[in-house]
């Protein structure tokens, strides 16, 4: 049996800062799954995991999780950048961090795990993690600056960047930072290499790297393969092959 994952759509208030709930049913255990950086932070639930929820925070190179065979895993995946207004917690203290809910939450996080080990469907856990996450802050200038990165692909000079927010280079990477715990340019190459995975994926096992370099903005083929295999630990076409 293979794995099955899903995405579920997000609707009301938390639209505009999380990107899909999803779920992932493993036909068998799956001991490195892997997860690649995306500028995004995840809560994860895990019913095998002695921990139970986590925040996964932004990764700065890919990773491999541990899921077991016998239970369905269920996340809320932050839009990139977006997470601050609703979590209010410091990137420098979650990048490449997965840290329990309790250890921030308390005794509450410890009630939302055993409620979402009772639930009996993803729409049910939706729904008690949008109740536990309440209502979030009004999107500050990283996230206006964050959503412009993600449209342009993260094609995005710094100085450029800064200049529209009406501030410093050096202060712009101050709040990024603080609120993502990764540098402005940092941002944009892990936007860009979500850009180039995704083309990937279309383009299969025969892409054409080079054309793919070109529409991603890197500055040859060669530049492309070396940033991909920084963050993925593989090169496009071994990337390419892997069965999905």
């Amino acid at each position: 049996m293979k794995s099955r994952y899903q995405e579920h759509p997000i609707q009301g208030r938390l639209a505009p800062f999380v990107e899909c709930f999803w779920s992932i049913e493993p036909g068998s255990p799956l001991p490195e799954y892997p997860v690649l950086p995306d500028g995004c932070v995840d809560i994860l639930f895990s019913p095998s995991s002695a921990a139970g929820l986590q925040i996964v925070g932004t990764m700065t190179q890919a990773r491999r999780f541990s899921i077991s065979g016998k239970h369905r895993e269920f996340g809320i995946r932050f839009r990139p950048g977006m997470a601050y207004p609703v979590l209010r917690l410091s990137g420098i203290e979650t990048t490449d961090q997965s840290i329990p809910l309790s250890d921030i939450c308390g005794s509450a996080g410890d009630r939302l795990s055993a409620q979402m080990q009772e639930a009996e469907s993803p729409e049910e856990c939706v729904g008690l993690l949008e109740a536990h996450l309440g209502d979030p802050d009004q999107p500050g200038v990283v996230q206006r600056i964050c959503a412009a990165i993600v449209e342009r692909r993260g094609q995005s000079r710094v100085d450029e960047l800064a200049f529209d927010a009406a501030m410093s280079a050096r202060q712009l990477r101050r709040l990024f930072l603080e609120q993502l715990g990764l540098s402005p340019k940092h941002f944009c190459r892990v936007i860009r290499f979500r850009d180039s995975v995704s083309r990937i994926a279309a383009c299969g096992k025969g892409g054409d790297w080079a054309q793919v370099a070109l529409d991603c903005g890197y500055y040859d083929q060669a530049h492309f393969i070396n940033e991909f295999r920084e963050l993925s630990g593989a090169t496009p076409a071994q990337f390419a092959s892997r069965e999905r």
